[in-house]
Formats: structure tokens, sequence, C-alpha cells
């Protein structure tokens, strides 16, 4: 069987524009693909992302020299390794978070530290890092305010351009999201290739055309969700 999972940072608000189209895209999916299983992890749940924090680094510690846990410690490390396995036991990711800051929240960042662990999702060798995770795909669900891809290739050589000649503008471009560039890394580097993307981009920027970039969005999410 074939599972997806549905890996959402975003805080649950009514209206959210990534979290509509991801919607969107799962029943379509699960319409198209009956026979496959849908995994949510949501991680703004109350209890969160496990923490790498000082309990984390002592169980680590401890971990590595054989000595006892404290009952805290074990369970943080069982709940790193249910959210691990979870990961890699997966065929196709759907990541769905808003930009923040040019970036993804912090939640998302939390949940690829968590996931990334030498000889799990990657390994090092002579020649360098080398990911374990093969024939898997993702796509990115994103929402922002402005537009960063809509301009593609063209936007980009602009954009370097400006910089280059130092000319101010208030055009943004892909460059400029951080998180998605950061994404993308983090799946190459766990050697996922088959990596796509859903933008929903310019409701601040052109508050009168929401209704209509919204529309695009999930026309774009049901013909995705037939072929992810």
């Amino acid at each position: 069987m074939v599972k997806v999972l549905i890996i959402q940072a975003h805080a649950h608000i009514e209206g959210s524009l990534s979290l509509t189209v991801a919607q969107e895209f799962v029943q379509a999916y699960q319409k198209a693909h009956p026979q496959d299983q849908i995994i949510m992890r949501d991680l703004y749940t109350q209890t969160g992302v496990p923490p790498l924090n000082d309990v984390t680094m002592r169980a680590w510690q401890k971990q590595k020299f054989d000595e006892e846990l404290s009952a805290e410690e074990a369970q943080l490390l069982t709940q790193h390794e249910e959210w691990l396995t979870e990961f890699m036991t997966a065929d196709k990711y759907v990541f769905v978070n808003p930009m923040y800051n040019h970036f993804l929240p912090a939640e998302m960042k939390q949940y690829l530290d968590l996931t990334a662990v030498a000889h799990k999702t990657f390994k090092y060798t002579n020649k360098g890092s080398v990911g374990l995770l093969h024939n898997k795909k993702m796509l990115h669900i994103q929402a922002a305010g402005s537009e960063y891809h809509i301009s593609g290739k063209w936007g980009i050589v602009k954009f370097l351009f400006r910089k280059l000649f130092r000319i101010p503008s208030k055009e943004s471009c892909a460059l400029m999201d951080l998180g998605s560039l950061y994404l993308k890394s983090m799946m190459k580097f766990y050697g996922i290739k088959d990596v796509d993307a859903l933008y929903i981009e310019g409701v601040d920027a052109k508050r009168e055309q929401r209704d209509t970039i919204l529309n695009q969005a999930l026309e774009e999410a049901r013909l995705k969700a037939q072929t992810f």
C-alpha cells in the first residue's frame, strides 16, 4: 500500500489558502487513488514536534554509552523514533505551510531537523553525504502574500541584474523564497529527487484577485492529484 504523508505546518485558522488548497488536493488524490493510505501529521498540535533540546542531547549521549535513561528521556526518544519511522516509511510527502518572512514556519524547520538522522535518511561517505530515501516523491504547497515564482527564470535573471547594478525594485523572485529552496535542498539531501510545488501567491499584493488566485490554485491541486 502506498503511504502519503501530509506534513502540515499551519496555525488552525479559517480561510487559510494553503490549508484550503491542501484539503482540495487530498480529496482529489483520494478519489484518484482510493487504494492509497493518507497519513496526516499536524505540526501545530498541542504537543508539537518532539524537541531537540537539552533533554534530547543528554538522552542521545546516554544512549551512545549505553547508560540508563530517565523516564522523560526515554519517552522523548520514543517520540523521535516514532516520527522518524513514519517519515521514512512513507512513499510520498506533501508539505503544507504559509511563507513566514521568506522562510518556513519554525515547526517545519524543527520537523526537518528531527528527520535528518545519519544512517536513517542519509549517510556519510568519503565522497560526501548520500541520501537514503529513494523512489519517493514530494509536493510542496505554500501560500505567500507576494509573488515569487510567477515570473519564473526570467524573474531570477532580472533580480540578479538589479542586484548587480544596484537598481532599486520592489519585485520579488524565487531566490527570495528561502524556505522553498531549503526544503528542496533537504529532500535532495535525503535522496528524494522527484519534487514538485504548488504556490498560492499574490493575495496580499493583489487583494482584488484573491478569489481568482485561489480558484486557480484549487484547479492546479486537482490536476496534480491525478498524477502525484
